[in-house]
């Protein structure tokens, strides 16, 4: 989501990322009016390229409940070895009333989990 978290998360495994065999960027429901609309997840891209890794963007939809489900369900489907995402980018006030994608993750994904916050 091109949040600082995520881009804190994504920097910590650069060395897990330059191992990998495949990397793939997922975002889910981008916003209509960010900078990047027109290419969701494609700074990212060249910034990894930068650091000699290829990246797939996928844009996703939010067919699920919860941002987790949607993170879930894709990993399953792409047979994600590891998932690096940003961790509580919203108030401990929002999180603690409505929940969010990183405490899910953290309760339901039995892949390694490197976050960031």
């Amino acid at each position: 989501n091109n949040s600082d978290e995520s881009l804190r998360a994504t920097r910590a495994a650069l060395p897990f990322l330059r191992a990998a065999s495949r990397v793939d960027i997922v975002v889910i429901d981008p916003p209509l009016h960010a900078p990047d609309r027109s290419d969701p997840g494609g700074e990212l891209s060249l910034w990894l390229a930068r650091h000699g890794i290829r990246a797939e963007v996928a844009v996703m939809a939010k067919t699920e409940p919860r941002i987790a489900d949607v993170l879930i369900r894709v990993a399953r489907e792409k047979g994600c070895d590891a998932v690096v995402m940003g961790a509580y980018g919203h108030s401990r006030l929002r999180e603690a009333v409505l929940g969010g994608a990183t405490r899910d993750m953290l309760a339901e994904v039995a892949l390694p989990l490197i976050m960031a916050h």
